[in-house]
């Protein structure tokens, strides 16, 4: 036998479950504040349903794209995965070809410095006198024409250093006796005490356009002889 009791938790179970159906079909608040009267539900309670049930229907909206995104999320991984994976590969690749280019280099270069050795060996004995120019290697020949070359580029270079030395000197000269001039006491004598000085600077400067012109004659030769090596 149904009890009073029973009818009325039928009741406001049913009022209950009307109010949740309005709430997720948006009635207006005075439908919806009726049905938790009759589900003798307090405003605070009702107020947090359909605020979860505002929250579950943005959920609603957001796992629709679940499909959708986990297909996207699939494909790009896949993407990702086969990117790295040729990368890596095309990284060992390279990686291998240079340690192949090095190791030739390598070689080529301690095979040079063996052949240069032996080069320097020979030089030493036709310089002691041992060997006849007429026996000398080509490549040996080579070591003698560019021993003489870098020697001729030395001197070459030694003279281009005498000659900017020489030159800032007389430049010096050039900048002492100008200031020499400027400042010259006035005397009873000034007029042939500044005639003197301007001769003396003349002398100067024509000493300071030839040693301009053996500076760039130096410069030229030391060029030239550098050209060789």
């Amino acid at each position: 036998m149904t009890t009073l009791s029973q009818i009325a938790r039928n009741k406001k179970e049913q009022a209950r479950a009307a109010f949740i159906d309005a709430a997720w079909a948006d009635e207006p608040f005075d439908r919806l504040a009726e049905l938790a009267r009759d589900a003798s539900m307090e405003p605070g309670e009702a107020d947090k349903i359909i605020a979860r049930i505002g929250e579950a229907r943005g959920d609603m909206k957001a796992a629709g794209d679940v499909v959708r995104l986990r297909r996207v999320a699939t494909k790009t991984k896949a993407h990702a995965d086969a990117t790295r994976s040729q990368a890596e590969a095309a990284i060992e690749k390279l990686e291998a070809e240079v340690q192949a280019v090095a190791l030739e280099a390598d070689t080529a270069q301690r095979e040079l410095n063996t052949a240069e050795s032996a080069g320097q060996r020979v030089l030493a004995v036709y310089d002691e006198g041992l060997l006849p120019g007429s026996r000398l290697p080509k490549s040996v020949l080579a070591l003698i024409e560019r021993r003489e070359q870098e020697s001729k580029a030395n001197q070459a270079h030694a003279a281009m250093i005498a000659a900017t030395n020489q030159r800032n000197r007389v430049r010096d000269d050039v900048e002492r006796i100008e200031r020499k001039l400027r400042r010259l006491p006035v005397s009873r004598d000034h007029k042939e005490q500044e005639a003197l000085v301007k001769e003396e600077l003349e002398r100067a400067k024509a000493g300071l356009t030839a040693a301009e012109a053996r500076l760039s004659d130096a410069e030229r030769a030391h060029a030239a002889a550098r050209k060789g090596l």
